[in-house]
């Protein structure tokens, strides 16, 4: 498997909405410009929201303090939204690609597939699907969807708690598919591994030790010290170090 990039394949007439890394948009084989800054704020925000977001919690979300031109921003972007949506597909103008719904603002799903929701959808799966099979199969899609931070490159403070939570799940779910696949197929939970503490955590202590577990099952001892070099190197960049656990375990293994 790779972690390279997200390689979801959208239905025809959808838009490709990419947030697990750099934010993209893009319909068919062209990227979408918003334009303004507001509508690419309004895109980041409900992309990570499939459900939508009220009215009031857009605008305290994105332009709290603003008074009566919170709302006249939100408008804007809304119609910026949809205007820069209907050039891209050529739908009609009676198209509307940002919906109303109970009172949530949301992207509507006939019309969007983003990489982040399928990601929360196999998040779900994970702890719903019967059999091992299965389960790596949610596991593995999750790994794949997720080619870095969400909404890399933005600092928005909104932004920060969503994005550790999904760096969070992503762990959680290279730790769970290396436990699952480490008996029988242990070469795949390595390279899981290798690849979630390139992209997902580097500096994740617990896939560190994973890792040097298994390759010390796997006789590998060359590979479980270049390993604990790396986490060093890693934990350096923090201004921290290995653990006294790390350290054990990984003194126990090449004993």
């Amino acid at each position: 498997m790779a972690l390279t990039a997200s390689q979801f394949v959208v239905a025809p007439g959808k838009a490709k909405g990419e947030v697990l890394g750099a934010p993209r948009l893009s319909y068919g084989d062209k990227e979408v410009s918003f334009g303004r800054a507001e509508a690419s704020d309004l895109f980041a925000l409900l992309s990570t929201a499939p459900e939508g977001v009220s009215t009031e919690g857009i605008i305290e979300t994105l332009w709290a303090g603003n008074g009566d031109r919170g709302s006249r921003l939100l408008e804007s972007a809304v119609r910026q939204l949809n205007q820069v949506m209907r050039q891209a597909s050529g739908a009609g103008t009676g198209v509307r690609f940002v919906v109303k719904v109970r009172q949530r603002r949301q992207l509507a799903a006939a019309y969007f597939d983003v990489d982040f929701w399928r990601f929360e959808a196999a998040f779900v799966r994970t702890g719903t699907v019967e059999g091992k099979p299965a389960r790596l199969a949610a596991l593995q899609e999750m790994l794949a969807l997720y080619r870095g931070p969400l909404l890399a490159g933005r600092d928005d403070l909104w932004v920060l708690p969503l994005r550790q939570a999904a760096q969070r799940q992503a762990v959680d779910a290279a730790e769970r598919f290396a436990e699952l696949a480490r008996k029988e197929d242990p070469d795949r939970a390595v390279d899981v591994l290798r690849l979630a503490v390139e992209r997902v955590d580097p500096h994740s202590e617990v896939l560190w030790c994973l890792l040097m577990s298994i390759q010390g099952e796997l006789g590998r001892l060359p590979a479980v010290r270049r390993s604990f070099e790396l986490l060093k190197e890693r934990m350096a960049e923090i201004d921290a170090v290995p653990s006294a656990q790390a350290r054990q375990m990984y003194e126990r293994i090449i004993r």
